[in-house]
């Protein structure tokens, strides 16, 4: 191989995890420190495959006002790099811009922050001799709007090139789109690879010539951040060919999972069936700890026993301790209920009363996806809050569906009583 490189960005360190109530104390202090193991991994993967170099791009802090503890964690993790002679090239995002706080850290030699004017470039060497050129910049400032891919050119020479910039390409990414751009702007540029950062789902844009990536972030934060997380193992060939290996480096994984009571009819059943469900999470999560949040669906005779709010807040309980017991442990970070009673919904849709009226408008809004685009777009602007986004989903056409279903079940709930 001519070159083999780490890619990583959005570490997030010392980041606050959110949407978690009432945690055990173990579960906390490890989600507290789970940023910076995750980090951890990234540099013990540097190290085990001897890599050529370590590229972050962006968001390695959580906010501008970086905590000293995140900023010691990372230049410590850069200088066990350095001394066993691995350079490492860094550039900074919305979340850490250039203009947050700084404390005065002396960084090794061998580490390269770009900075936020204008696009640098980096020769990386390897005993002496050119084997690769690092564009990059950094966000000067929190609120990026320039599309800053049109900033970097190719050089004029013979050495494979790499883009490492934090920006938002596309339009459907669901983030902010800060640094705005579209792929054909990257390819634009002339480059070999393109390193990205600020979408935290790892992804490839563009598998050739030039290699477009995003590797996503190192450890998941919230429910919004499900599956594995870690980065990209890059190997470049003769030929120039970038080959990318994703390697985990979460060590607390998040799931959002749904669970059917359909067919259940006794509690015992449903807590029993839900033990089970943790068990094949913890297996699934590959050895290491992992926190879910469950929502309760389908329809059956439990919809009734599950409505009662001190029911579901003893079930929550009586889950937590049981995946407690597991090891690695299994959180359950809170249980959602999308649940509908057992009733024969279309035969009462045909009745003549107001609840048939309003079973009837919410079958209309289903079966009309212009109807369900103006219920989009009243919502839009409420989960267009960056604060919402960051724990709750955009309303796509899912969803909206998924809350019709709600609708209906309340309809139910209240209009027929005990009719049911």
């Amino acid at each position: 191989m001519v070159l083999k490189f780490v890619h990583a960005a959005d570490l997030h360190l010392d980041s606050p995890f959110v949407g978690i109530s009432g945690t055990d104390p173990a579960v906390w202090k490890m989600l507290s420190e789970a940023t910076f193991e995750a980090f951890d991994n990234v540099i013990e993967l540097c190290l085990k495959e001897q890599v050529d170099f370590l590229l972050v791009a962006g968001d390695v802090y959580d906010g501008a006002e970086r905590s000293l503890r995140a900023q010691l964690r990372f230049r410590d993790g850069l200088t066990r790099l350095a001394e066993a002679g691995i350079p490492s090239y860094v550039v900074h995002g919305n979340h850490d811009p250039l203009d947050g706080w700084v404390s005065s850290l002396r960084w090794p030699d061998s580490v390269h922050i770009f900075g936020g004017s204008n696009v640098e470039s980096v020769v990386y060497r390897r005993d002496g001799q050119a084997k690769a050129v690092i564009h990059g910049i950094s966000f000067a400032r929190r609120d990026v709007r320039e599309n800053l891919a049109l900033k970097f050119t190719r050089h004029n020479a013979p050495l494979f090139q790499i883009g490492l910039l934090h920006c938002n390409v596309g339009s459907n990414t669901g983030h902010e789109p800060y640094a705005p751009c579209q792929l054909g702007d990257l390819g634009k540029a002339g480059l070999d690879y393109w390193a990205l950062g600020h979408v935290h789902k790892h992804c490839v844009l563009l598998d050739g010539r030039p290699y477009v990536a995003y590797s996503g972030s190192t450890q998941g934060r919230h429910a919004n951040e499900t599956g594995p997380k870690g980065c990209l193992l890059v190997n470049v060939d003769e030929a120039g060919r970038a080959r990318t290996e994703f390697v985990p480096t979460d060590v607390v994984r998040w799931w959002r999972r749904d669970f059917s009571i359909d067919g259940i009819e006794t509690e015992d059943a449903l807590i029993g069936q839900l033990e089970g469900y943790l068990e094949q999470i913890q297996s699934e999560s590959e050895g290491r700890a992992s926190v879910c949040v469950l929502r309760l669906v389908g329809r059956g005779p439990l919809h009734r026993v599950l409505r009662r709010a001190s029911w579901v807040d003893d079930l929550l309980e009586e889950l937590r301790r049981f995946g407690m017991r597991l090891s690695p442990f299994v959180w359950v970070g809170a249980i959602g209920l999308w649940t509908y009673p057992e009733v024969d919904v279309a035969a009462r849709r045909e009745k003549e009363d107001i609840l048939a009226d309003c079973l009837r408008i919410v079958q209309e809004y289903r079966e009309d996806a212009t109807r369900r685009g103006q219920l989009g777009a009243i919502l839009a602007e409420m989960f267009g809050s960056r604060r919402v986004a960051q724990h709750l989903d955009q309303p796509g056409d899912e969803w909206l569906l998924r809350l019709l279903d709600s609708a209906e079940s309340l309809l139910l709930d209240e209009l027929m009583g005990e009719q049911q």
